[in-house]
């Protein structure tokens, strides 16, 4: 694989500016499109750049995406997108990944790289000069992938800074938007009572239920709480979320992270790089010294992610994972530099949609890249008719999976 896949040096933007942006452009950008060991070159400036950038990302942070890049991508890595502070390179500005063109697709469109194990796609752009590296970005697909329809932006926060600034630029440039998979997510924020929101959510019947299921509980054993920060923790705390997971309903599935060499590889990749920059933490519930419940935390800036969660089905009856989520909220809550919580979660999750009332409305953004609209159109009739054969196979597999699990109850009685 060769490391550096292109390299533009003064990429001619060509873009109006944003109505009312305060930054002027200070000079021409500069602009590589490299694989993920030429960016891990970079790591110093693109930790600097997740700092400072308009929207936290944790799974754009280096010690989430190179790990995901290395492990999951299965020997199609993702072309990473570094735009530069003029040609000397001193001063990164912005960071996209880009999945690797797909064969055979009739109508090209550039997509920014997700997974299952990375539920956001804001990119990484530096909050002074946010409007200048977003150009860069469409100038590059105008320039050097003239064939490309547009750009997907998958689950971008739709009243984020970043997809005000995209719909923004779009429309100064004459540019038509499409919306796909609108949909809500709970998130849990902070206010003058950080934890008012979270009590609001119980009605009597349900604190009365949740309070009856922590006594049952502690009826087993002693209950504690711990919320491990500290790196050599992180380790032990680790392997025991994995082999927790690994025992439950995704063990079955084959889809806890235990069960492949590579997601093992990934999620211990993870909390070793995020925990040795204090952006991981690894919440365990315990009874009788064993836990019933453990949760991952990631952080990026202000912003929290609840990426995962597990629980022992053995204590299933004594809802340990509500029990879990709700000390773990109050533990973050009281993290006063934390602003945002974002639960990582589907929408309408059975569980933290009755827990965490606040919601956040994320859609996959499909900007065109140029003037073409003949092309951008038959591109997003093309998504159309995709999306929706996705949907009727997604619902055969949960229907036989359904299926399966029925007729398993079954032979266990």
């Amino acid at each position: 694989m060769v490391s550096l896949i292109a390299r533009l040096d003064e990429i001619e933007i060509g873009a109006a500016p944003v109505e009312g942006a305060a930054i002027p452009r200070m000079e021409k950008l500069s602009l590589d499109i490299v694989g993920p060991e030429a960016a891990a070159a970079h790591i110093g400036e693109w930790r600097q750049l997740a700092a400072n950038c308009l929207e936290p990302n944790c799974f754009l942070e280096p010690g989430f995406a190179l790990p995901a890049a290395n492990h999951l991508a299965k020997g199609h890595p993702p072309h990473f997108i570094l735009v530069w502070e003029g040609p000397a390179r001193r001063k990164l500005l912005g960071l996209c990944p880009l999945e690797p063109p797909r064969p055979f697709v009739p109508f090209a469109q550039a997509r920014i790289w997700t997974h299952a194990q990375a539920p956001l796609g804001t990119p990484l752009l530096d909050r002074h000069r946010a409007e200048e590296a977003l150009a860069a970005i469409f100038a590059f697909l105008r320039q050097r992938q003239p064939k490309s329809a547009g750009l997907m932006f998958p689950s971008l926060p739709q009243d984020g800074a970043t997809a005000r600034l995209v719909m923004a630029l779009a429309a100064a440039e004459g540019r038509p938007v499409r919306q796909f998979a609108v949909h809500r997510r709970a998130m849990l924020s902070g206010g003058v009572d950080r934890n008012q929101d979270l009590e609001g959510s119980f009605r009597s019947k349900r604190r009365k239920n949740v309070n009856g299921a922590r006594r049952r509980l502690e009826a087993e054993g002693a209950v504690s709480f711990r919320l491990s920060s500290e790196p050599e923790e992180l380790g032990v705390e680790g392997e025991r979320f994995l082999a927790l997971e690994a025992k439950g309903w995704k063990g079955r599935r084959g889809t806890a992270l235990l069960k492949s060499p590579a997601r093992a590889n990934f999620a211990n990749g993870v909390i070793a790089a995020l925990g040795a920059e204090r952006k991981c933490r690894i919440a365990s519930l315990d009874c009788g010294g064993r836990p019933v419940a453990m949760a991952i935390v990631l952080q990026s800036g202000d912003r929290g992610f609840f990426w995962k969660i597990a629980y022992d089905e053995a204590f299933a009856a004594f809802s340990p994972g509500v029990l879990l989520t709700l000390e773990l909220s109050h533990a973050l809550l009281a993290d006063r530099g934390l602003a945002l919580i974002d639960s990582c979660a589907t929408a309408d999750h059975p569980m933290i949609d009755h827990l965490w009332r606040q919601r956040m409305t994320l859609a996959d953004v499909f900007v065109a890249a140029g003037a073409n609209h003949k092309r951008f159109s038959a591109a997003v009739a093309y998504e159309l008719v995709r999306r929706n054969l996705r949907g009727l196979l997604k619902g055969i597999v949960q229907r036989l999976r359904r299926l399966k699990d029925s007729l398993a109850r079954r032979s266990a009685r």
